[in-house]
């Protein structure tokens, strides 16, 4: 008895203690499992996320082909061909790139081609994709407007622009797509937009099973789906959010996450279960099992971090690392006052023509060896990064504006020899733009944009240099948004003032006047209608500043019984719902004659040849008013819809009567316009004359009314009647002048 006492005593504490070594070793399974599960999740989370981003640039560039084009500007900008959009935008993009929809805009953003697979459809099709396809086609029209500024300095003919273009994923009629919208713009310059906004490709590729079989297929994940609710809190799925460009929450992409943990379970755990007795060799391939499976694990991790913050291609640092190496730069900075740190930006130039010509694996191998090359040259206390196709960047601690354009030098000179790929050999060389940062608290943003504006200089003047980023390259944004500012407020006061410039016929008798805003800033002096009209195009001022001026010159033309007063009119005011009931207000609120009105339109008003614009334009005829055609013979369309519009008048542009005398081919060009105005029996006017010659050699080729400084600059609505009461016809109004 003692002794099975003893051995109870022994048994018990012993069982005892085996059943909870057991327990907790049971505890400590299931709590690994639950740890490797999440962590694979998340994982698998990170990895699909930046593949969806991945993929959804990677969509958006297969468009860049087809939009930027000297072709696709000339058939979609300078004119706009539907059967060339038809084949090289509809059906190309569909059949070529799996495109479910794609559509065309115009210089205003409304649609003018729309095609639901290779199909074109009716343009109102894209009524339904406006407001999700609205943020990145705002996106696309603010690159643009950055890169006008830019160019406005200096341009380099021939060089190939970089595609301007935004993309996201939206919804569309409970439909999740992803959506793109690319500037159409020219690629050797030997086209170019005709107005200061080029049209937009918008395409639309459906998240539905196609995609996400192939989405699926490529990371390797079971039952992919989309659901249309929030489905983060299920745990048993693996999720990412799915967002618009706004942030706005659309769906949730769902899978069947790996669970490396349940699968080791399902292996180990039976026989720790059969076989307790053997609790120590259980034990024992427990540890074995999870020490290998921790390795993995720690493995994976490692690699998980290497893609966070390294470049895959050339094992560059990336953005991310970046930024946190430029933070640790400036925290230094802030701490040493005169330290100074060099950004650099770097492109590599004609990158993409070869890209396009040999294809992506050529480009890739030429920026590895890029990076090789531009790496080698740096010290190894600067941080050399890869942001993305042919954009690298430097951050050069402890530099010196001598040491940073040094260090320039040395890479433009490194990329000078010639590259060797596969059969070909190719020279590309590189442009850089360099800010140096001598406060540490400015933005690492705002350091690598300054650096990037320098690099646009830098390309701008003919690459393959460097440039500092100067004060002055912000300056022109800056006025820009002040000078919107103070047109709006100038609107609200009514500051501005109206100008008139008369028209006369071939004995020099005035029988019209023009009418034109001016804006005397009080700063600033007088402002061009070319440079604050565009502005007003912009910020969304263009109908109230047109209004303005319709009103002053109805007001200014009850002085003048007899004159006919030509007022311009942009495409934007007409397209603008409610103008002409406004015009007619104004009519009948300053009891005006209509027909003493000649409304001056552009031919970008006729290009899209819309169903608005013809009822527009019908509508301002039957009120009274007669129409002119301004600027013709710059464009490509005005032949053929002089006859379906009702134009009375063609006003012949400036370029063509400035060559006059000088130019046989101006001469030619100048009597075809009067011969075929006399043809359609439609008046006609040359603006811009100056010179006795000028004149004489239209008045030969018959044209009946002329307008320029040979006769008066614009004066005001009180000069206007001093001329006209002057005992002579105004012969040349020089002395007026």
């Amino acid at each position: 008895m003692p002794r099975q006492l003893l051995k109870a005593d022994f048994f018990w504490p012993l069982a005892t203690l085996g059943l909870v070594a057991i327990a907790v070793l049971v505890a400590l399974v299931l709590s690994l499992v639950h740890q490797f599960d999440s962590l694979s999740r998340e994982r698998e989370q990170a990895l699909v996320a930046n593949g969806l981003t991945g993929i959804t640039s990677e969509i958006a560039h297969r468009v860049v082909p087809q939009t930027v084009w000297d072709e696709a500007v000339r058939n979609l900008d300078n004119r706009f061909d539907p059967v060339w959009a038809s084949e090289n935008i509809g059906q190309y993009l569909s059949q070529t790139n799996g495109f479910d929809t794609s559509f065309v805009l115009d210089a205003g953003d409304r649609a003018i081609f729309a095609a639901d697979g290779p199909k074109a459809v009716d343009a109102s099709a894209f009524e339904a994709f406006a407001p999700a396809t609205a943020g990145v086609i705002a996106s696309v029209r603010t690159q643009e407007s950055a890169r006008a500024l830019v160019n406005q300095r200096r341009s380099t003919p021939g060089q190939i622009p970089g595609p301007i273009q935004a993309s996201s994923i939206a919804k569309v009629n409970g439909r999740l797509y992803i959506v793109s919208a690319t500037l159409v713009q020219s690629d050797f310059g030997y086209a170019r937009p005709k107005g200061p906004k080029a049209p937009i490709v918008v395409t639309g590729m459906e998240l539905g099973q196609p995609f996400l079989k192939q989405f699926s297929e490529r990371f390797m994940l079971t039952n992919l789906h989309v659901h249309g609710d929030d489905s983060r809190s299920d745990k048993q799925q693996a999720h990412i959010p799915l967002r618009a460009l706004s942030g706005e929450y659309l769906a949730t992409l769902d899978w069947e996450p790996q669970t490396p943990g349940e699968t080791m379970l399902g292996q180990v755990g039976g026989p720790i279960l059969i076989i307790v007795g053997l609790l120590s060799l259980a034990a024992l391939m427990l540890y074995r099992r999870v020490s290998g499976m921790a390795q993995s694990l720690l493995a994976s991790e490692a690699r998980a971090t290497h893609l966070a913050y390294f470049d895959p291609l050339t094992g560059l640092p990336n953005r991310t690392r970046f930024q946190e190496r430029l933070d640790y730069a400036l925290d230094h900075l802030r701490r040493d006052h005169e330290a100074t740190v060099a950004v650099h930006s770097i492109d590599l130039d004609r990158f993409k023509e070869i890209n396009d010509l040999h294809g992506h694996q050529v480009g890739d191998q030429l920026i590895k060896l890029a990076a090789r090359r531009l790496a080698a040259v740096c010290r190894s206390t600067d941080t050399f990064a890869r942001f993305g196709a042919d954009e690298f960047a430097i951050v050069q601690a402890n530099a010196t504006a001598a040491q940073a354009a040094a260090l320039a030098d040395r890479l433009i000179e490194a990329m000078t020899a010639p590259f060797y790929l596969e059969t070909i050999r190719s020279f590309i060389g590189c442009s850089i733009g360099i800010t140096m940062i001598t406060d540490g608290d400015v933005d690492p943003g705002e350091a690598i944009r300054q650096a990037d504006m320098a690099l646009t200089r830098a390309r701008a003047d003919g690459g393959s240099r460097f440039c500092f980023f100067e004060i002055e390259m912000d300056a022109a944004v800056k006025t820009r948004r002040s000078l919107e500012i103070d047109l709006r407020e100038a609107l609200a006061a009514g500051a501005l003032e109206m100008a008139y410039q008369p028209q006369v016929n071939h004995r020099g008798v005035m029988t019209g006047v023009e009418a034109l805003v001016r804006w005397r800033h009080p700063i600033r002096g007088s402002i061009s209608p070319e440079y604050f009209v565009p502005i007003a195009e912009e910020c969304g001022l263009i109908s109230e500043l047109g209004l303005f001026t319709i009103a002053r010159a109805f007001q200014d033309s009850r002085r003048w019984k007899g004159l006919k007063v030509a007022i311009n009119v942009s495409a934007i005011q007409l397209r603008t719902p409610g103008f002409v009931t406004a015009v007619s207000t104004l009519v009948s609120r300053l009891r005006v004659d209509p027909r003493r009105f000649e409304l001056e339109i552009t031919e970008t008003v006729l290009i899209g040849d819309d169903p608005e614009t013809h009822e527009t334009l019908k509508r301002l005829r039957d009120l009274g008013f007669s129409l002119a055609l301004d600027d013709f013979g710059t464009g490509y369309s005005s032949l053929s819809y002089l006859k379906r519009f009702p134009i009375s008048k063609i006003k012949i542009d400036r370029s063509f009567i400035a060559n006059l005398g000088i130019d046989d081919e101006a001469d030619a060009v100048v009597g075809a316009i009067i011969r075929l105005a006399r043809a359609l029996k439609l008046n006609v006017i040359a603006e811009g004359v100056e010179t006795s010659e000028q004149r004489d050699r239209l008045a030969a080729a018959g044209c009946s009314e002329i307008q320029g400084y040979l006769f008066s600059k614009p004066v005001s609505a009180a000069d206007i009647e001093a001329l006209r009461a002057a005992p002579t016809p105004m012969r040349t109004a020089r002395a007026a002048a």
